[in-house]
Protein backbone atom coordinates (compact mmCIF):
# COMPACT_ATOMS: atom_id res chain seq x y z
CA UNK A 1 0.00 0.00 0.00
CA UNK A 2 2.77 2.96 0.86
CA UNK A 3 3.89 2.49 -2.85
CA UNK A 4 0.25 3.46 -3.99
CA UNK A 5 -1.03 5.52 -1.17
CA UNK A 6 1.43 7.41 1.44
CA UNK A 7 0.91 7.70 4.76
CA UNK A 8 -0.59 11.14 4.41
CA UNK A 9 -2.75 10.29 1.69
CA UNK A 10 -3.77 7.27 4.03
CA UNK A 11 -4.51 10.14 7.01
CA UNK A 12 -6.58 12.58 4.45
CA UNK A 13 -8.54 9.80 3.11
CA UNK A 14 -9.31 8.48 6.71
CA UNK A 15 -10.33 12.09 7.99
CA UNK A 16 -12.73 12.69 5.06
CA UNK A 17 -14.10 9.44 5.67
CA UNK A 18 -14.77 10.25 9.23
CA UNK A 19 -16.14 13.31 8.98
CA UNK A 20 -18.63 11.80 6.24
CA UNK A 21 -19.90 9.28 9.30
CA UNK A 22 -19.72 11.93 12.05
CA UNK A 23 -21.97 14.49 9.88
CA UNK A 24 -24.37 11.36 8.85
CA UNK A 25 -24.79 10.26 12.71
CA UNK A 26 -25.29 13.70 13.87
CA UNK A 27 -28.10 14.83 11.47
CA UNK A 28 -29.87 11.42 12.27
CA UNK A 29 -29.18 11.52 15.80
CA UNK A 30 -30.60 15.24 16.27
CA UNK A 31 -33.42 14.52 14.06
CA UNK A 32 -34.06 11.17 16.34
CA UNK A 33 -33.72 13.27 19.60
CA UNK A 34 -36.14 16.40 18.08
CA UNK A 35 -38.56 14.07 16.76
CA UNK A 36 -39.00 12.54 20.04
CA UNK A 37 -38.72 15.72 22.09
CA UNK A 38 -41.65 16.83 20.58
CA UNK A 39 -43.63 13.87 21.18
CA UNK A 40 -43.17 14.08 24.60
CA UNK A 41 -44.02 17.25 24.93
CA UNK A 42 -46.96 17.48 22.97
CA UNK A 43 -49.52 16.20 25.51
CA UNK A 44 -48.00 18.83 28.20
CA UNK A 45 -48.12 22.00 25.60
CA UNK A 46 -52.15 20.25 24.42
CA UNK A 47 -52.64 21.09 28.54
CA UNK A 48 -51.07 24.15 28.80
CA UNK A 49 -53.01 25.64 25.52
CA UNK A 50 -56.53 24.10 26.57
CA UNK A 51 -55.93 26.59 29.57
CA UNK A 52 -55.28 29.48 27.98
CA UNK A 53 -58.04 28.75 25.04
CA UNK A 54 -60.10 29.05 28.50
CA UNK A 55 -59.33 32.61 29.29
CA UNK A 56 -59.18 33.57 25.56
CA UNK A 57 -63.31 32.50 25.46
CA UNK A 58 -63.76 34.49 28.39
CA UNK A 59 -62.12 37.36 26.62
CA UNK A 60 -59.71 37.98 29.60
CA UNK A 61 -56.57 38.02 27.78
CA UNK A 62 -54.55 40.92 25.81
CA UNK A 63 -53.40 39.89 22.42
CA UNK A 64 -50.04 38.87 23.22
CA UNK A 65 -48.91 37.43 19.74
CA UNK A 66 -49.22 34.02 21.55
CA UNK A 67 -49.12 31.35 18.77
CA UNK A 68 -52.15 28.94 20.97
CA UNK A 69 -52.88 25.65 19.04
CA UNK A 70 -57.11 25.57 19.04
CA UNK A 71 -58.68 22.85 20.33
CA UNK A 72 -60.72 20.50 18.08
CA UNK A 73 -62.68 18.86 20.72
CA UNK A 74 -65.33 21.43 19.89
CA UNK A 75 -66.34 22.02 23.44
CA UNK A 76 -67.63 24.31 26.00
CA UNK A 77 -64.56 27.46 26.64
CA UNK A 78 -66.66 29.25 29.19
CA UNK A 79 -65.89 25.82 31.63
CA UNK A 80 -62.48 24.74 32.92
CA UNK A 81 -61.17 21.41 31.23
CA UNK A 82 -62.15 18.92 32.91
CA UNK A 83 -59.01 16.91 32.39
CA UNK A 84 -57.19 20.03 33.19
CA UNK A 85 -53.30 18.86 35.36
CA UNK A 86 -51.48 22.66 34.77
CA UNK A 87 -51.18 25.35 37.72
CA UNK A 88 -51.54 28.92 37.34
CA UNK A 89 -49.42 31.51 39.16
CA UNK A 90 -50.05 35.51 39.35
CA UNK A 91 -47.92 38.11 38.41
CA UNK A 92 -49.00 42.15 39.41
CA UNK A 93 -48.20 44.96 36.63
CA UNK A 94 -44.09 44.66 38.24
CA UNK A 95 -43.77 41.03 37.15
CA UNK A 96 -43.83 39.70 41.21
CA UNK A 97 -45.91 36.83 42.19
CA UNK A 98 -48.82 37.34 44.06
CA UNK A 99 -48.23 34.59 46.94
CA UNK A 100 -51.43 32.85 48.94
CA UNK A 101 -53.46 32.71 45.86
CA UNK A 102 -55.97 30.38 45.98
CA UNK A 103 -58.84 31.73 43.87
CA UNK A 104 -62.05 30.22 42.80
CA UNK A 105 -62.81 30.53 38.98
CA UNK A 106 -65.96 29.02 37.90
CA UNK A 107 -65.88 25.01 38.96
CA UNK A 108 -62.15 24.73 39.16
CA UNK A 109 -59.93 26.24 41.62
CA UNK A 110 -56.66 27.08 40.40
CA UNK A 111 -53.78 25.27 42.39
CA UNK A 112 -51.04 28.25 42.60
CA UNK A 113 -47.33 27.60 44.51
CA UNK A 114 -44.04 30.18 44.57
CA UNK A 115 -42.08 29.60 41.78
CA UNK A 116 -39.77 31.82 42.97
CA UNK A 117 -38.56 33.06 39.49
CA UNK A 118 -39.94 36.81 38.45
CA UNK A 119 -41.88 37.69 35.30
CA UNK A 120 -40.05 38.07 32.43
CA UNK A 121 -42.30 39.69 29.64
CA UNK A 122 -40.08 38.73 26.63
CA UNK A 123 -42.04 35.15 27.25
CA UNK A 124 -45.05 36.75 26.58
CA UNK A 125 -44.13 36.63 22.17
CA UNK A 126 -43.09 32.97 22.13
CA UNK A 127 -44.39 29.35 22.21
CA UNK A 128 -44.30 26.76 25.76
CA UNK A 129 -40.73 26.42 27.10
CA UNK A 130 -39.34 24.42 29.88
CA UNK A 131 -37.77 26.23 33.03
CA UNK A 132 -35.76 24.66 35.84
CA UNK A 133 -36.51 25.38 39.16
CA UNK A 134 -35.78 24.08 42.49
CA UNK A 135 -34.95 20.57 41.36
CA UNK A 136 -38.20 20.98 39.17
CA UNK A 137 -38.93 20.95 35.58
CA UNK A 138 -41.54 22.82 34.73
CA UNK A 139 -43.38 23.51 31.16
CA UNK A 140 -44.76 27.07 31.15
CA UNK A 141 -46.31 29.68 29.03
CA UNK A 142 -47.05 33.43 29.44
CA UNK A 143 -49.77 35.14 29.26
CA UNK A 144 -51.06 39.12 29.91
CA UNK A 145 -54.78 39.42 31.64
CA UNK A 146 -56.71 42.58 30.67
CA UNK A 147 -57.60 45.01 33.24
CA UNK A 148 -59.02 44.06 35.99
CA UNK A 149 -60.41 40.75 34.81
CA UNK A 150 -58.80 38.78 37.33
CA UNK A 151 -58.82 39.44 40.65
CA UNK A 152 -56.46 37.23 43.22
CA UNK A 153 -56.63 36.97 46.96
CA UNK A 154 -53.30 37.90 48.17
CA UNK A 155 -53.90 37.39 52.12
CA UNK A 156 -54.83 41.20 52.44
CA UNK A 157 -57.89 41.37 49.28
CA UNK A 158 -57.90 41.11 46.25
CA UNK A 159 -55.32 41.94 43.69
CA UNK A 160 -55.51 42.37 40.27
CA UNK A 161 -53.58 40.06 38.15
CA UNK A 162 -51.73 41.66 35.28
CA UNK A 163 -49.41 38.28 33.97
CA UNK A 164 -49.29 34.92 34.66
CA UNK A 165 -47.68 31.84 33.77
CA UNK A 166 -49.89 28.24 33.26
CA UNK A 167 -47.44 25.34 33.76
CA UNK A 168 -47.44 21.53 33.42
CA UNK A 169 -44.70 19.65 36.19
CA UNK A 170 -42.34 17.96 33.70
CA UNK A 171 -39.91 16.48 35.73
CA UNK A 172 -40.31 12.76 35.05
CA UNK A 173 -40.67 13.40 31.17
CA UNK A 174 -37.25 15.40 31.36
CA UNK A 175 -35.51 12.69 33.13
CA UNK A 176 -36.57 10.29 30.71
CA UNK A 177 -35.62 12.58 27.89
CA UNK A 178 -31.91 13.02 29.56
CA UNK A 179 -32.15 9.29 29.74
CA UNK A 180 -33.37 8.50 26.57
CA UNK A 181 -30.34 11.30 25.60
CA UNK A 182 -27.49 9.14 27.03
CA UNK A 183 -28.66 6.08 25.60
CA UNK A 184 -29.14 7.60 22.16
CA UNK A 185 -25.48 9.38 22.28
CA UNK A 186 -24.25 6.56 23.72
CA UNK A 187 -25.71 4.05 21.27
CA UNK A 188 -24.86 6.58 18.24
CA UNK A 189 -20.83 6.96 19.86
CA UNK A 190 -20.79 3.18 19.66
CA UNK A 191 -22.88 2.77 15.86
CA UNK A 192 -20.30 5.30 15.05
CA UNK A 193 -16.90 3.87 16.20
CA UNK A 194 -18.38 0.52 14.48
CA UNK A 195 -19.02 2.21 11.10
CA UNK A 196 -15.66 3.99 11.14
CA UNK A 197 -13.75 0.34 11.63
CA UNK A 198 -16.03 -1.45 9.70
CA UNK A 199 -15.87 1.16 6.71
CA UNK A 200 -12.01 1.01 7.43
CA UNK A 201 -11.82 -2.27 6.92
CA UNK A 202 -14.37 -2.24 3.77
CA UNK A 203 -11.55 0.73 1.95
CA UNK A 204 -8.79 -2.02 2.70
CA UNK A 205 -10.68 -4.86 1.38
CA UNK A 206 -11.44 -2.62 -1.50
CA UNK A 207 -8.04 -1.67 -1.98
CA UNK A 208 -6.56 -4.69 -2.44
CA UNK A 209 -7.57 -5.49 -6.25
CA UNK A 210 -6.38 -1.66 -7.19
CA UNK A 211 -3.44 -2.96 -5.55
CA UNK A 212 -2.76 -6.01 -7.08
CA UNK A 213 -3.27 -4.44 -10.16
CA UNK A 214 -1.18 -2.18 -9.18
CA UNK A 215 1.93 -4.39 -8.93
CA UNK A 216 0.73 -6.27 -11.71
CA UNK A 217 1.18 -3.24 -13.67
CA UNK A 218 4.70 -2.65 -12.54
CA UNK A 219 5.81 -5.94 -13.16
CA UNK A 220 4.53 -5.73 -16.35
CA UNK A 221 6.05 -2.63 -17.44
CA UNK A 222 9.33 -3.95 -15.74
CA UNK A 223 9.56 -7.14 -17.37
CA UNK A 224 8.14 -5.43 -20.69
CA UNK A 225 10.98 -2.90 -20.58
CA UNK A 226 13.68 -5.43 -19.63
CA UNK A 227 12.49 -8.09 -22.83
CA UNK A 228 12.31 -5.06 -24.67
CA UNK A 229 15.19 -3.85 -24.15
CA UNK A 230 17.65 -7.57 -25.28
CA UNK A 231 16.16 -7.66 -28.55
CA UNK A 232 16.71 -3.63 -29.75
CA UNK A 233 20.27 -4.05 -28.46
CA UNK A 234 21.17 -6.99 -30.59
CA UNK A 235 19.82 -5.33 -33.52
CA UNK A 236 21.44 -1.57 -32.62
CA UNK A 237 24.83 -3.37 -32.19
CA UNK A 238 24.50 -5.29 -35.21
CA UNK A 239 23.38 -2.41 -37.48
CA UNK A 240 26.50 -0.31 -36.07
CA UNK A 241 28.93 -2.91 -36.77
CA UNK A 242 27.28 -3.13 -39.99
CA UNK A 243 28.10 0.54 -40.39
CA UNK A 244 31.70 0.15 -39.79
CA UNK A 245 32.25 -1.84 -42.76
CA UNK A 246 30.33 -0.33 -45.64
CA UNK A 247 32.12 -1.78 -48.34
CA UNK A 248 31.22 -5.43 -47.45
CA UNK A 249 28.44 -6.60 -49.04
CA UNK A 250 24.88 -8.15 -47.96
CA UNK A 251 26.85 -11.71 -48.29
CA UNK A 252 29.61 -10.64 -46.47
CA UNK A 253 27.00 -9.48 -43.21
CA UNK A 254 24.23 -11.65 -43.97
CA UNK A 255 24.58 -13.78 -40.50
CA UNK A 256 24.08 -10.32 -38.77
CA UNK A 257 20.86 -9.36 -41.02
CA UNK A 258 19.65 -13.00 -40.15
CA UNK A 259 19.73 -12.31 -36.26
CA UNK A 260 18.56 -9.15 -36.43
CA UNK A 261 15.73 -9.90 -38.38
CA UNK A 262 15.48 -13.24 -36.08
CA UNK A 263 15.03 -10.45 -33.42
CA UNK A 264 12.92 -8.50 -35.10
CA UNK A 265 10.17 -11.30 -35.52
CA UNK A 266 10.97 -11.66 -31.72
CA UNK A 267 9.83 -7.71 -31.11
CA UNK A 268 6.58 -8.96 -33.49
CA UNK A 269 5.79 -11.30 -31.42
CA UNK A 270 6.09 -9.98 -28.06
CA UNK A 271 4.60 -6.59 -28.72
CA UNK A 272 1.69 -8.74 -30.14
CA UNK A 273 1.27 -10.53 -26.84
CA UNK A 274 1.44 -7.95 -24.65
CA UNK A 275 -1.10 -6.14 -26.69
CA UNK A 276 -3.19 -9.36 -26.06
CA UNK A 277 -2.63 -9.58 -22.27
CA UNK A 278 -3.47 -5.38 -22.14
CA UNK A 279 -7.12 -6.44 -23.59
CA UNK A 280 -7.57 -9.42 -21.01
CA UNK A 281 -8.51 -6.48 -17.94
CA UNK A 282 -10.77 -5.10 -20.33
CA UNK A 283 -13.90 -5.68 -22.25
CA UNK A 284 -12.21 -4.72 -25.30
CA UNK A 285 -11.91 -8.61 -26.16
CA UNK A 286 -15.20 -10.91 -26.14
CA UNK A 287 -15.61 -14.04 -25.94
CA UNK A 288 -17.66 -15.15 -29.42
CA UNK A 289 -18.78 -18.54 -29.40
CA UNK A 290 -19.87 -20.30 -32.55
CA UNK A 291 -20.98 -24.10 -33.00
CA UNK A 292 -17.73 -26.24 -34.23
CA UNK A 293 -16.97 -30.02 -35.58
CA UNK A 294 -13.69 -31.27 -34.05
CA UNK A 295 -13.52 -33.87 -35.84
CA UNK A 296 -12.56 -30.72 -38.40
CA UNK A 297 -11.27 -28.28 -36.43
CA UNK A 298 -8.71 -30.36 -34.51
CA UNK A 299 -6.84 -31.40 -37.56
CA UNK A 300 -6.93 -28.01 -38.90
CA UNK A 301 -5.10 -26.49 -35.82
CA UNK A 302 -2.19 -29.36 -35.72
CA UNK A 303 -1.61 -30.52 -39.50
CA UNK A 304 1.35 -28.08 -39.11
CA UNK A 305 2.80 -29.38 -36.38
CA UNK A 306 2.52 -32.98 -37.21
CA UNK A 307 4.77 -32.02 -40.13
CA UNK A 308 7.01 -30.19 -37.82
CA UNK A 309 6.97 -33.24 -35.80
CA UNK A 310 7.92 -34.72 -39.05
CA UNK A 311 10.90 -32.57 -39.90
CA UNK A 312 12.97 -32.80 -35.83
CA UNK A 313 11.88 -36.58 -35.50
CA UNK A 314 8.86 -36.06 -33.13
CA UNK A 315 5.84 -37.47 -33.11
CA UNK A 316 2.58 -35.55 -32.99
CA UNK A 317 -0.95 -37.36 -33.06
CA UNK A 318 -5.11 -36.32 -32.57
CA UNK A 319 -7.57 -38.36 -30.45
CA UNK A 320 -10.67 -36.87 -30.84
CA UNK A 321 -13.38 -39.14 -28.95
CA UNK A 322 -16.12 -36.15 -29.24
CA UNK A 323 -18.74 -36.75 -32.01
CA UNK A 324 -21.11 -33.69 -30.99
CA UNK A 325 -20.74 -30.19 -31.87
CA UNK A 326 -19.53 -28.12 -29.43
CA UNK A 327 -19.75 -24.34 -28.70
CA UNK A 328 -16.62 -22.34 -28.31
CA UNK A 329 -14.75 -18.83 -30.05
CA UNK A 330 -12.58 -21.07 -32.46
CA UNK A 331 -10.11 -18.30 -32.74
CA UNK A 332 -9.05 -17.78 -29.34
CA UNK A 333 -8.94 -22.35 -28.58
CA UNK A 334 -7.03 -21.88 -31.93
CA UNK A 335 -4.84 -19.58 -30.15
CA UNK A 336 -4.69 -21.77 -26.89
CA UNK A 337 -3.75 -24.59 -28.67
CA UNK A 338 -0.66 -22.96 -31.13
CA UNK A 339 0.78 -21.98 -27.66
CA UNK A 340 1.06 -25.30 -25.93
CA UNK A 341 1.93 -27.32 -29.13
CA UNK A 342 4.80 -24.61 -29.45
CA UNK A 343 5.80 -25.14 -25.85
CA UNK A 344 5.64 -28.96 -26.44
CA UNK A 345 7.89 -29.00 -29.25
CA UNK A 346 10.10 -26.24 -28.16
CA UNK A 347 10.82 -27.93 -24.51
CA UNK A 348 10.72 -31.77 -26.13
CA UNK A 349 13.85 -33.53 -28.02
CA UNK A 350 13.97 -35.66 -30.73
CA UNK A 351 12.31 -39.23 -30.75
CA UNK A 352 9.45 -37.19 -27.77
CA UNK A 353 5.96 -37.65 -28.99
CA UNK A 354 2.92 -35.11 -28.18
CA UNK A 355 -0.75 -36.61 -28.00
CA UNK A 356 -3.68 -33.95 -28.16
CA UNK A 357 -6.64 -35.43 -26.79
CA UNK A 358 -10.67 -34.53 -26.40
CA UNK A 359 -13.54 -36.38 -24.64
CA UNK A 360 -16.55 -34.56 -23.00
CA UNK A 361 -16.91 -35.83 -19.29
CA UNK A 362 -19.52 -34.86 -17.31
CA UNK A 363 -20.89 -31.99 -19.47
CA UNK A 364 -17.47 -30.53 -20.19
CA UNK A 365 -14.98 -30.61 -23.25
CA UNK A 366 -11.62 -32.00 -21.77
CA UNK A 367 -8.79 -31.11 -24.24
CA UNK A 368 -5.27 -32.09 -23.14
CA UNK A 369 -2.30 -31.33 -24.74
CA UNK A 370 0.47 -34.32 -23.36
CA UNK A 371 4.01 -34.45 -24.22
CA UNK A 372 7.20 -36.69 -23.20
CA UNK A 373 9.71 -33.58 -23.54
CA UNK A 374 11.92 -32.21 -20.82
CA UNK A 375 8.93 -31.76 -18.06
CA UNK A 376 8.47 -29.06 -15.14
CA UNK A 377 9.73 -28.81 -11.89
CA UNK A 378 7.78 -28.64 -8.90
CA UNK A 379 8.45 -25.20 -7.97
CA UNK A 380 7.86 -23.73 -11.55
CA UNK A 381 4.42 -25.47 -11.64
CA UNK A 382 3.44 -22.86 -8.72
CA UNK A 383 4.70 -19.84 -11.66
CA UNK A 384 4.30 -21.22 -14.82
CA UNK A 385 0.97 -18.66 -15.69
CA UNK A 386 2.77 -15.57 -14.77
CA UNK A 387 3.31 -13.05 -17.09
CA UNK A 388 7.18 -13.28 -18.06
CA UNK A 389 8.42 -16.18 -16.16
CA UNK A 390 10.49 -18.78 -17.19
CA UNK A 391 12.06 -21.78 -15.71
CA UNK A 392 15.75 -20.71 -17.72
CA UNK A 393 17.07 -18.30 -15.52
CA UNK A 394 20.21 -17.94 -17.61
CA UNK A 395 18.64 -15.86 -20.39
CA UNK A 396 18.70 -18.28 -23.07
CA UNK A 397 17.11 -17.15 -26.11
CA UNK A 398 17.22 -20.35 -28.27
CA UNK A 399 13.39 -21.18 -28.02
CA UNK A 400 12.12 -17.69 -28.48
CA UNK A 401 9.99 -18.04 -25.32
CA UNK A 402 8.93 -14.42 -23.77
CA UNK A 403 7.18 -16.01 -21.15
CA UNK A 404 3.59 -13.99 -21.83
CA UNK A 405 2.77 -17.37 -23.79
CA UNK A 406 1.05 -19.77 -20.79
CA UNK A 407 -0.68 -16.29 -19.13
CA UNK A 408 -2.37 -15.71 -22.36
CA UNK A 409 -3.34 -19.48 -22.93
CA UNK A 410 -4.97 -19.24 -18.94
CA UNK A 411 -6.79 -16.08 -19.64
CA UNK A 412 -8.39 -17.72 -22.74
CA UNK A 413 -9.67 -20.83 -20.77
CA UNK A 414 -10.85 -18.26 -17.52
CA UNK A 415 -13.13 -16.24 -20.46
CA UNK A 416 -15.17 -19.65 -21.84
CA UNK A 417 -15.07 -19.90 -17.86
CA UNK A 418 -12.52 -22.99 -17.94
CA UNK A 419 -9.64 -24.29 -16.11
CA UNK A 420 -6.14 -24.98 -16.85
CA UNK A 421 -3.56 -27.78 -14.86
CA UNK A 422 -0.55 -28.59 -15.24
CA UNK A 423 0.98 -32.35 -14.27
CA UNK A 424 4.03 -34.81 -14.50
CA UNK A 425 3.53 -37.26 -17.69
CA UNK A 426 4.86 -40.51 -16.73
CA UNK A 427 7.46 -41.54 -17.35
CA UNK A 428 8.31 -37.85 -17.98
CA UNK A 429 7.13 -34.99 -19.90
CA UNK A 430 3.89 -32.64 -19.18
CA UNK A 431 0.48 -32.30 -19.31
CA UNK A 432 -1.71 -29.29 -19.75
CA UNK A 433 -5.45 -30.10 -19.17
CA UNK A 434 -8.18 -27.65 -19.83
CA UNK A 435 -11.70 -28.14 -18.72
CA UNK A 436 -14.66 -26.27 -20.64
CA UNK A 437 -18.12 -26.03 -20.01
CA UNK A 438 -20.41 -27.03 -22.93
Amino acid sequence: MPRLINRKQQIDNFSTLALGLLVIFGFLAGVIFWVYTFTIYNSSDRVINQYVEYYQQNNWLNDNGLKIQKSSNGGDFRRMPEDYRGNFVYFDDKGKQIENANPNNGSKTVVTRRLGVKFDKSDLDIAPRTIHVNKTYLRVVAVKFKANTVLVPDGQGLKPATYGYVYVDVTDTVLNLKKFQDVMLWSFVSAFIFALFFAFFIARQSMKPILKAWDQQQDFVNNAAHELRTPMSVIQGKLETMLTKPADSIRDQSEAIILSLSEVRRLNSLTNNMLTLAKTGSNMTTIEKEKTDLNKFLPQIMSPYIEMGEISDKNVQIKNLVKQPVFLDQKRIHQLLVLLMDNALKYSDEGASVLVTAVVEKRRLILSVADTGRGISADAKKHIFDRFYREDKTGNRETGGTGLGLSIAEWIVAAHNGKITVSDNEPHGTIFKISLPL
